[in-house]
């Protein structure tokens, strides 16, 4: 059996696998930095012939970078630990420039003798490639940054490395207080990120590393909920491994609002259609009901001119002819919201029509108790209108709302105009008991009422409704702030008018 390797044995076997090293390494005085010993390959890449490094100041050798070594070997001499590492950049006349990295050990021999052993690794392809990546990454961020687009990149544990303008405007925050600070999950309302990349990573969201069309909810810094659509990468590196994510963001504010004007649009033309259609079955009712209702009132007029005052019966001929007459109006009313005509047409000023709308019902008793608060813009543009009917349309807001307080609360007034929808408009606020969505879907319809029998027909607003249609115009109906009402007026504003502070 072979016995232990003697201390000069196992000298010549390092000294051996070191110098046939593709890693150049060199041994060096830390006092004098003359070399003592040197590998093939440090004198290969400092185009030293091997006879000639020994003695060789190690600094002359490495050219520009040798000042930095010494500096370098200058703290080492003070360290404890007498270990050091740098990165220098070897450029040798006629030899290839490298990128180096060194690592320097203070090697004790004795008291009195030191030297330092440099192990110089060439990084030089590595480093190419970081600069390539880093250049990428530069242009991209120039590309990215910018954009209205939301982007949002992160690395490997989520922690956000990019927060481009799009996404600061969406959500409300600065990069400064993103950027290496804050992780994408933070941004999820719930355990939405988790589901996020369990997606990403199946095959079947759009493929294996990519997710498509998630539909999300996003926190912004004043925590309010922002319904988003995603689109999400997963990056990797070179050995494959998740290296981090590239998140583009849809605001779906924007889109929301859009379709739900669309249905807006949508309901008032079938509401329109339905108008239309009872109207032309109410025209017919009522030209066949007139007739009969006038034969009525004649002969039931006839009848009570006939009849002695003390007679028993007059009580009931006058009630015959009273629930005619008022059988009558509702035919008229009928007839008026069947074939409404546009009548003439006139400038008008609404807070005017409002005034003397109010100043016709203010008296009645059912006002006593009612509190009536302007707020009526100053400089308003007039409308083009009928005046009597624009003013039937306000009376019988008023009426109902008042009705609707059963006499007792606030009635507020307001008008106003926006420039940018080029609306004017004329609001009723009650602060009655409000109005279920089953009754307000039904309001505009012809016959349909909350009120007792005998004290509404339930054609009002649906001539109102009429009425507005025939204007160009609308009315919104929502609820109040204080758990009432509000409906508004709208108006087209006229060419040429505008919205005056």
């Amino acid at each position: 059996m072979a016995g232990r390797p003697t201390d000069s044995q196992l000298l010549r076997i390092l000294t051996a696998a070191l110098e046939e090293a593709d890693q150049a390494v060199v041994l060096f005085a830390p006092s004098t930095r003359r070399i003592r010993w040197a590998n093939r390959a440090f004198s290969a890449w400092t185009g030293v012939p091997p006879d000639q490094v020994p003695g060789q100041d190690v600094r002359f050798c490495l050219g520009d970078a040798g000042a930095r070594l010494d500096r370098a070997v200058q703290k080492l001499r003070s360290r404890p630990s007498g270990r050091d590492h740098l990165d220098l950049v070897l450029e040798i006349p006629l030899r290839p420039r490298r990128d180096i990295e060194v690592s320097l050990i203070l090697v004790r021999l004795s008291e009195k003798r030191r030297l330092v052993a440099a192990y110089l690794t060439d990084v030089t392809d590595r480093a190419g490639r970081q600069a390539a990546l880093a250049a990428e990454t530069r242009f991209l961020r120039s590309v990215l940054a910018p954009a209205l687009q939301p982007i949002i990149v992160t690395d490997a544990r989520g922690r956000i490395t990019l927060f481009n303008r799009g996404a600061r405007e969406l959500l409300g925050f600065s990069e400064d207080e993103v950027v290496g600070r804050k992780y994408i999950q933070e941004f999820y309302e719930g355990n939405a990120a988790h589901e996020v990349m369990n997606r990403s990573r199946a095959a079947d969201h759009g493929g294996a590393g990519f997710l498509d069309g998630y539909e999300a909810i996003l926190i912004s810094r004043a925590r309010e909920r922002v319904p988003v659509w995603l689109t999400m990468h997963l990056l990797y590196g070179e050995d494959g491994q998740e290296s981090g994510t590239v998140t583009f963001v849809r605001d779906m504010r924007p889109m929301a609002e859009v379709e739900r004007r669309l249905e807006e649009v949508q309901m008032q033309l079938i509401h329109a259609d339905k108008m239309a259609s009872l109207g032309k079955l109410a025209a017919g009712v009522a030209h066949e009901i007139n007739n009969p209702l006038g034969g009525i009132l004649l002969f039931g007029g006839l009848l009570l001119e006939d009849m002695d005052f003390s007679d028993p019966r007059r009580e009931d001929m006058d009630r015959i002819v009273q629930e005619a007459r008022r059988c009558k109006e509702i035919v008229n009313s009928l007839l008026d919201f069947a074939h409404q005509r546009r009548r003439y047409q006139e400038p008008v000023d609404l807070n005017a029509a409002v005034d003397q709308c109010m100043a016709l019902l203010g008296g009645k008793a059912l006002f006593h108790n009612v509190e009536v608060e302007r707020a009526l813009a100053d400089n308003l543009p007039l409308v083009v209108g009928n005046p009597s009917q624009i003013k039937q349309v306000f009376t019988n807001i008023v009426t109902n709302a008042v009705d609707a307080m059963e006499g007792e609360g606030r009635l507020v007034l307001r008008s106003g105009c926006d420039a940018s929808g080029g609306e004017v408009w004329v609001s009723f606020t009650d602060t009655g008991p409000g109005m279920p969505p089953p009754v307000r879907a039904r309001i505009f319809e012809p016959f349909f009422t909350t009120k007792e029998p005998g004290r509404g027909t339930g054609l009002g607003l649906s001539l109102s409704y009429n009425i507005m249609r025939m204007h160009r115009g609308d009315i919104r109906v929502g609820d109040g702030a204080e758990g009432g009402t509000t409906f508004t007026v709208v108006f087209p504003m006229p060419e040429g008018e505008s919205c005056e502070p």
